[in-house]
């Protein structure tokens, strides 16, 4: 709520600036104190009164609250601001006078909340006792969403995708949110067999705003590679040529329109190989569109509802108390069948008291929501899951709303905003960032916030379905705390909102420029700035904003004076996320390169600034002794980042920045002692090194709250003078080597870290034979290691990795086999090997085999051989051996690169040398359309679009118009004929294999399965002809 928000961050900013160095004379210390007794006993008001309803006078009293705790925050800190930027501490009159002013006014806010709370006794008998219970602290786990009440739709989702039809299959999953469309196609997407079934498998997320753009990318990151600088016809002629030839499985998720549709399709090839395609929309009349073949979902009956209910609210084993069964059938058969808010009901209730008053109390909640009789029921049900969170909840819940549609977030990066804006309340047993970790997991328990990926080791995002956003964003515009504009609208005023989102990307869509400054203009209090916002549209008088996370993209040469003016202008920013491009030239250069960047020395202005991300394709970040003068500062992300030495700690001033958590990452960084000081409770650290003699690796276990570390080194003589001097604290979480070339031997030294949980070694190990030590890695559950060739023999058993969950084995040319002894042990789920060898890769099947003939069916295998004889053997030994399982995922390397597959069915690499097919008449005319329609339409991107318009004006020409056309491609076929004679009489003379071929029937090759420069578009345009 944006009360216990204000008042928060208002006792957070009085703390800061008492403890620090400068400004902490800048105040009368009496009147702080005054000023802060009051903020508290408004916030317990806040705490103890976090309604579940009220009267109208205390909710009045509420929203003073909140205009007198902002109208104390914008005083106190427009006071800093003057005196950072005049450079003095002193103190003036007109300030003074404002404080005193604002307790008198406070003080007679705190007589009314008592007389209120003296006349409202009793309302403290309307809410059982004990209704909450306290933040979970418990870790999050990897759980698959369950699939309650559809178990049926699952399985005949699964027909479907493995029906026999050849040609392409298109599906749509159709329902309105919530109805759990996602969840169904998820559950489907992941099964083992459907992983076996498929070569390639992506998954898109299209939602109402899409960008035909994104979605490319999104596909290709599932096993293609694409680059920023690609176009859009080359994002799809890459996605079209990937999928050639394989049998894909695509799902285009929460897709609102046929535009979508249109733009993405032309690159999913039809080929005849089973490939399945999966939409899931809201709209039935899209649906029958698009696809033969459509699941409607429908509302859960009672049984399956109150089936999904139990586990929500009770856990797996869903054993209802007796005393509640009646009153929990009574709230679930409120919730009209629907599973969303089924789960986020059943999430709440699982949190809260499990006495039967309290549930009663719910129940009639439910009731007078429905008994409104008016629209929107589901986001009124919803709203309960708001109004039932604690205070301290609630802002928390709400800047979900900053996320664009369908967007995803890393809970860290959540959490540092939390921090920045001051919603957490501090204590004296937890940093900011744990209490942050803690909100976010009731959050996650509570499935308000969503498990979106699961990545390998300790990585995850996040999202918040749509219905929930739409509930954030009607309540924060509502309590007047979050204001989002979208670029493509026309943006509205502010009305005293303090945070402002913008929902797209300056970069890429057009927007009125003017009328957006002036809607930021409107509002010069405004203390946070989210979104893909163009920099410039920033009006230089928001001297008070608190966190500026924007993207800047320059069009030309860096001018050395912008982060001088931008850090002199903003010196109360917390938060400072910033991504710079810059000119290249045709190698991918910057001019001038190495391209480096400059920090200013005015940085130390910042007086408050605890994170500090700047990110872009330069070289480097150069930073002056000033930044060891910022004691708030608690992260640090840069590509890289050159720290200097601090001065020593002998002068005067000196500070020990306690609060930083975060560095990442810093080159040729110097761990002396005086380093080791100025950083004490460094929990992250990523660094790299290029020169040799400057690590001080001995002092890393100084960092006694280390938790994470990544090193990078350049050559083997720079990593074998660190490693001989390593030392690593004991709470070290998370470790990553790359070049470091240590002996298998030496790794003892990593192996008896009592906390650590992920490994990553990368190049960094010598040796033909790993002989691990028991009572070693007692506590490891990744493992994931990369390019070391020299092994030949790992000896091992289930009591060296005890407790491994996942081990990941890339580019391992001689290991003999893995030993079998690691699959008995008993957390292990995930096997997954890329490029190492027939024998090791069969030798990890048999282990897999051997624990489902135990029992265990929870382990998975993943293969990946680079060469193509090598995925033949292993197919061959497999088949031999009887080694049958459906939690194994065979992939091609060759299908990776997306290599096409020859007419014999035998894959192999496009012949370089082959002479491209020559364009036809229509092709020759659209190189010329293209240019033109890209004139006169500059803001239409929509390839279908374009397509279409050629297509129409190519059928309306009479044969005169494409007589110059004709007559090019008839020139290009007869120089195509010779060029083809040309590469027989090669293949001939070199005895290929093809030769007994005559020109015609190579030539067909190009015809086949995509290979020519342009086949992708030959028929993406043909096909629009008639679209």
């Amino acid at each position: 709520m944006a009360a216990y928000a204000a008042l928060v961050t208002l006792i957070n900013l009085m703390e800061d600036m008492q403890n620090h160095p400068r400004l902490s004379t800048c105040f009368d210390k009496k009147q702080i104190e005054s000023l802060g007794e009051k903020v508290h006993f408004f916030l317990n008001f806040i705490e103890s009164y976090n309604s579940h309803g009220g009267s109208k006078e205390a909710e009045d009293l509420e929203s003073q609250i909140v205009y007198a705790a902002q109208e104390a925050e914008d005083v106190i800190e427009s006071h800093i601001v003057d005196r950072i930027l005049a450079g003095d501490g002193e103190t003036s009159s007109s300030f003074l006078l404002n404080v005193q002013k604002l307790i008198e006014e406070m003080h007679s806010m705190k007589k009314k909340i008592v007389e209120i709370g003296i006349k409202n006794a009793r309302l403290k008998d309307k809410l059982p006792k004990d209704s909450m219970v306290a933040a979970s602290s418990r870790p999050r786990t990897n759980r698959k969403t369950s699939m309650v009440g559809f178990e049926e739709e699952l399985i005949q989702l699964m027909d479907v995708l493995t029906g026999q039809q050849s040609s392409r299959k298109i599906i749509s999953i159709v329902g309105m949110g919530g109805m759990g469309k996602t969840t169904l196609t998820r559950n489907a997407y992941e099964n083992s067999l459907i992983v076996q079934h498929f070569d390639i498998r992506a998954w898109a997320t299209v939602s109402q705003e899409y960008s035909a753009r994104e979605i490319l990318f999104e596909l290709l990151s599932y096993g293609g590679k694409s680059t920023s600088s690609d176009t859009d016809s080359e994002l799809g002629e890459r996605l079209y040529k990937n999928l050639l030839g394989k049998r894909y499985l695509i799902v285009l998720d929460d897709m609102w329109s046929m535009d979508a549709w249109d733009e993405v399709r032309v690159f999913l090839p039809d080929n005849g190989h089973r490939s399945r395609i999966v939409i899931t929309t809201r709209l039935s009349n899209l649906a029958s569109h698009v696809s033969s073949s459509s699941f409607v979902m429908n509302f859960l009956d009672k049984d399956k509802s109150w089936k999904l209910f139990c586990e929500k609210a009770f856990g797996e084993d869903g054993d209802c108390p007796l005393e509640l069964v009646e009153i929990g059938k009574e709230i679930v058969e409120k919730c009209q069948g629907l599973p969303l808010s089924i789960v986020v009901i059943g999430g709440y209730l699982s949190k809260s008291s499990r006495k039967k008053e309290h549930w009663e109390y719910i129940a009639n909640d439910i009731n007078s929501v429905l008994s409104s009789g008016e629209d929107d029921q589901c986001l009124k049900i919803l709203s309960l899951s708001y109004s039932h969170l604690p205070a301290y909840l609630k802002p928390c819940f709400l800047y979900m709303g900053t996320i664009w549609e369908d967007g995803e977030i890393h809970d860290c990066e959540l959490i540092r905003l939390w921090v920045a804006e001051g919603f957490l309340k501090p204590n004296k047993l937890q940093s900011l960032e744990e209490i942050g970790e803690s909100y976010f997991n009731d959050l996650v328990e509570r499935n308000l916030i969503l498990v979106h990926w699961w990545g390998n080791g300790r990585f995850a995002t996040y999202k918040i379905h749509d219905l929930l956003r739409e509930l954030c964003l009607k309540v924060a515009k509502k309590e007047k705390f979050l204001c989002v504009l979208k670029l493509l609208d026309s943006p509205r005023p502010i009305n005293r909102e303090r945070r402002v989102a913008i929902h797209g990307n300056a970069l890429e869509e057009d927007y009125c420029h003017n009328e957006l400054y002036g809607a930021l203009k409107s509002e010069p209090l405004v203390r946070s700035l989210i979104g893909g916002i163009d920099a410039d549209c920033l009006p230089l008088d928001f001297r008070l904003l608190k966190i500026l996370n924007v993207v800047r993209e320059f069009e030309d040469l860096f001018n050395k004076d912008y982060l001088e003016g931008k850090f002199h202008q903003q010196v109360n920013l917390r938060y400072l996320g910033r991504e710079f491009f810059f000119d290249e030239d045709s190698s991918g250069k910057i001019c001038g390169s190495p391209f480096l960047l400059y920090l200013p020395s005015s940085i130390s202005l910042l007086w408050n600034l605890q994170t500090l991300y700047l990110h872009g394709n330069f070289d480097g970040i150069i930073a002056p002794c000033e930044i060891w003068e910022m004691p708030q500062i608690r992260h640090l992300f840069f590509n890289p980042i050159y720290l200097p030495e601090p001065p020593p700690s002998d002068q005067q001033h000196c500070l020990v920045l306690r609060n930083l958590q975060t560095l990442n990452e810093v080159g040729n960084f110097r761990l002396s002692e005086e380093v080791c000081k100025r950083i004490p409770n460094i929990k992250v650290l990523h660094i790299w090194y290029g020169e040799p003699g400057i690590s001080h690796s001995n002092n890393l276990g100084r960092f006694c709250r280390l938790e994470s570390l990544n090193c990078i080194f350049s050559e083997e003589r720079i990593s074998r003078d660190f490693a001989l001097r390593l030392t690593l604290p004991s709470s070290l979480q998370e470790l990553c080597l790359i070049k470091c070339f240590l002996h298998w031997e030496e790794l003892t030294i990593v192996g008896s870290l009592p906390s650590l949980e992920v490994l990553r070694l990368g190049s960094s190990m010598k040796g033909n034979e790993w002989n691990p030590i028991e009572g070693e890695f007692l506590r490891l559950k990744y493992m994931e290691i990369w390019s070391c060739d020299d092994l030949i023999n790992w000896n091992a058993d289930n009591s060296h990795f005890p407790v491994l969950e996942s081990l990941n084995l890339r580019c391992f040319s001689k290991l003999a086999e893995i030993p079998s002894g690691i699959g008995e042990i008993p957390t292990l789920r995930h096997i997954q090997l890329e490029e190492c060898g027939v024998f090791a890769s069969i030798s990890a099947m048999r282990i897999l085999v051997e624990q489902e003939r135990l029992g265990n069916l929870g382990l998975q295998l993943e293969v990946e051989l680079r060469h193509q004889e090598d995925h033949q053997k292993f197919k061959e030994m497999v088949q031999e051996e009887g080694l049958n399982s459906n939690n194994l995922r065979l992939r091609d390397y060759i299908y990776r690169l997306g290599v096409k597959k020859s007419k014999n069915g035998i894959e192999d690499a496009n012949d370089l040398n082959k002479p491209k097919r020559p364009p036809s008449a229509f092709f020759i005319f659209m190189e010329d359309f293209v240019k033109q329609y890209k004139e006169k339409h500059p803001n239409n991107k929509s390839i279908a679009a374009m397509g279409k318009a050629g297509g129409d004006k190519w059928k309306s020409m009479s044969d005169e118009e494409k007589t110059p056309f004709v007559a090019e491609a008839e020139k290009l076929k007869e120089e195509h004929k010779q060029n083809m004679e040309a590469y027989m009489r090669e293949l001939a003379e070199d005895g290929d294999d093809d030769s007994d071929k005559s020109m015609s029937e190579a030539d067909d090759d190009d015809d086949g399965e995509g290979s020519g420069e342009n086949s992708w578009l030959y028929e993406v345009l043909n096909s629009l002809i008639n679209f």
